[in-house]
């Protein structure tokens, strides 16, 4: 293989390498099919190079492309979204590969690179994304550069220190275009995620054992920063689906379409508890506030029935919101009969032995209130146990659970209380939410997990929605000191993981402290942040026009501080032996006798000499001193400086000098 054939395969490698790269993040994502046809048009193509074998012809390339769209649409019946969009680049970045014959193709695959890694981004934004995104952009300008040179390629180190010097020049103008350009409402790089019960898993239906899942999770579903003083433990309830429909096995959340006033409940203190929170995408519509909400500037949202704060639109991206809210519970608020009504519906023939036990204990109570500390009471007093294991429940799951098994999470208990208070004609309703945080210390921020997960009844007493926790009642470590401490020995090892060793937990707690502030200050870096970094800048009220005149300025100095500085760069310092020889040679030139093309030193001395034999003398003992400093390594400085010397004296008149 010649040197050329041998050029071309390498610029191929590098090619392929930068879309293998730039694909790989989207493999787990597609459909197998699409991975074979990328690896095999990828292996196909390097050894078509290397053996000099013919590219396939439009005649075979054109129907490969049809039978390509029509497989991402046959597989995703559409193709538009992350998922079928990038199918298709996949596809036909694979089979561009096929036609890769001048610098022009070569090109397109590496724009079409560029293209995956920003798929790439849209569908993962974490901050380790980032090095992988650096990567395949690294290897994408590799491939550029080694299509673009004539002759040999770069060898791998030069190709890469090129590249990376390039994106470290590229890393000021992408900062005064993050931070300078006219922001809109949340990240532009946001798409919807996928349905279900979402990142935050809480759905808008509670079976026995869907918390109980849930919390063996230890991802985050919302970060904290209290602006005021941080509530006590018993008190960090996190209101989250308020749900009244039950059927006798699960509790349901509908929208009822009520708004009540923010101000509409009388708090149980004057204190209002003011907070940020920034919540995780989830794919519903509904906001997690610290019960109960008064006050909130989430642009699209709004107190809904029930006091739960929400969303007009699904939360499909990561939002931050301030909230003031006031613990202790919603007094004194209007419901309408017909409502209260629906909250103590039981279908009929369902749970019959606890609806039976609470009929016969309501009897013997003196009142609603004291009926229901009852079974506070029985929770407490009796063999109750608190498990993330709990056995599985059949048609009537709150009397096997009462009278059978005894062994739940939250949401067993809280059904069954609400079960309870039904039976005995108490209006009653299940949350679900999450209870309790985890102060990072590192950032002074709280971290609420999926193992926060907690679910409570309501119980309409007194004119008003009361907080009752059951859980509390048997397991109240739950509530003062978080999951952990209310589990058996066993369980609590198989959930604490790496936080339990104090060294990994402050590991896990530096990278969450590094994740929340990417995501507070480029994630989230909206047009609220901009205005306020702009303001402590000297701003005072950023306007769109000022900011693209400030991007626009901002960026012409950039740049043209860039093309002085590489102009500079390029213009090598002028050896003075040769700078004095050029002016020599210009004199000479003045009288009409310049040096020649090819023309060496000695040979251009004795041309002159032949023409202006008067000039005979200088112009021997310059050349001389020359040639002795710029050939013979003569570096004396009393040698340069009778040079100049000389150089500086010799000025030639246009007129031959007699003999």
């Amino acid at each position: 293989m010649n040197a050329a054939a041998t050029g071309d395969v390498v610029r191929i490698a590098w090619l392929i390498g930068a879309m293998l790269v730039a694909s790989a993040p989207h493999f787990p994502f597609v459909s197998p099919w699409i991975i074979a046809l990328v690896l095999s048009i990828a292996t196909w193509r390097l050894f078509a190079e290397q053996r000099r074998w013919s590219l396939p012809s439009g005649w075979l390339r054109i129907p490969l492309a049809l039978f390509g769209l029509i497989a991402v649409i046959w597989t995703y019946r559409r193709i538009s979204g992350v998922q079928a969009g990038t199918a298709l680049l996949l596809v036909m970045v694979g089979l561009k590969l096929l036609e890769t014959r001048a610098e022009r193709d070569q090109a397109i695959v590496a724009l079409i690179c560029f293209f995956l890694l920003f798929a790439a981004f849209l569908r993962e934004q974490a901050i380790w994304s980032v090095g992988l995104l650096l990567l395949g952009t690294t290897f994408t300008i590799c491939a550029l550069l080694q299509s673009s040179v004539r002759g040999p390629p770069f060898p791998p180190r030069r190709s890469l220190m090129h590249a990376m010097v390039l994106i470290a020049q590229a890393i000021p103008l992408m900062l005064l275009l993050f931070f300078l350009f006219p922001r809109v409402p949340g990240p532009f790089w946001a798409l919807p995620a996928g349905g279900g019960s979402g990142i935050t898993g809480l759905s808008d239906t509670v079976n026995p054992g869907d918390i109980s899942s849930l919390s063996r999770s230890d991802a985050v579903a919302f970060r904290v920063r209290f602006e005021s003083a941080v509530p006590e433990p018993r008190e960090r309830y996190w209101r989250g689906p308020v749900m009244s429909f039950f059927n006798g096995r699960s509790w349901a959340w509908r929208d009822r379409g009520l708004r009540p006033r923010a101000d509409a409940a009388t708090p149980g203190h004057a204190a209002t508890v003011n907070y940020e929170l920034i919540l995780e995408p989830h794919g519903r519509r509904w906001l997690l506030a610290l019960e109960t909400p008064v006050q909130w500037d989430a642009p699209r949202g709004y107190l809904a029935g029930g006091y739960q704060l929400m969303n007009q639109t699904p939360i499909r991206q990561r939002i931050a919101y301030r909230a003031g809210s006031v613990t202790g519970g919603i007094n004194r608020i209007d419901e309408h009969p017909r409502y209260l009504q629906a909250n103590t519906f039981l279908p009929p023939a369902s749970n019959p032995n606890s609806v039976a036990m609470a009929q016969r204990l309501r009897r013997a109570a003196t009142s609603d209130r004291a009926y229901l500390m009852e079974l506070l009471r029985m929770f407490r007093r009796e063999a109750f146990y608190y498990t993330l294991s709990p056995q599985l429940l059949g048609d009537n799951p709150v009397d096997e659970f009462l009278f059978e098994t005894r062994k739940g999470f939250c949401e067993h208990y809280a059904s069954a209380f609400a079960v309870l208070a039904r039976a005995a004609g108490i209006p009653a309703r299940l949350v679900t939410g999450y209870q309790g945080a985890e102060r990072n210390p590192l950032a002074d921020y709280w971290i609420v997990r999926q193992s926060n997960a907690h679910a409570w009844t309501e119980v309409w007493l007194d004119g008003a929605w009361l907080r009752f926790d059951p859980t509390a009642a048997v397991a109240p470590e739950r509530i003062e000191y978080g999951l952990e401490e209310a589990l058996p020995a066993g369980e609590r090892d198989g959930i604490r993981g790496l936080r339990g060793n104090p060294v990994l937990n402050r590991l896990v707690l530096s990278w969450d402290a590094v994740n929340a502030a990417w995501n507070q200050w480029v994630l989230g870096f909206g047009p609220e942040v901009q205005r306020s970094l702009l303001q402590s800048l000297g701003f005072t009220k950023p306007s769109w026009s000022d900011l693209v005149a400030a991007m626009m300025t901002s960026c012409a100095v950039f740049l043209a501080a860039l093309a002085f500085m590489l102009g500079r760069a390029g213009v090598r310092p002028v050896d003075p032996v040769l700078r004095q020889y050029r002016r020599f040679c210009n004199r000479l030139a003045n009288i009409g006798r310049g040096p020649q093309p090819a023309e060496g030193p000695s040979d251009f001395a004795r041309a002159v000499i032949g023409v202006r034999p008067d000039l005979a003398g200088d112009i021997v003992a310059i050349n001389a001193l020359y040639l002795q400093l710029r050939y013979e390594g003569m570096t004396a400085a009393d040698r340069l400086a009778e040079f100049t010397e000389r150089i500086r004296r010799f000025r030639p008149s246009r007129r031959r000098q007699p003999d």
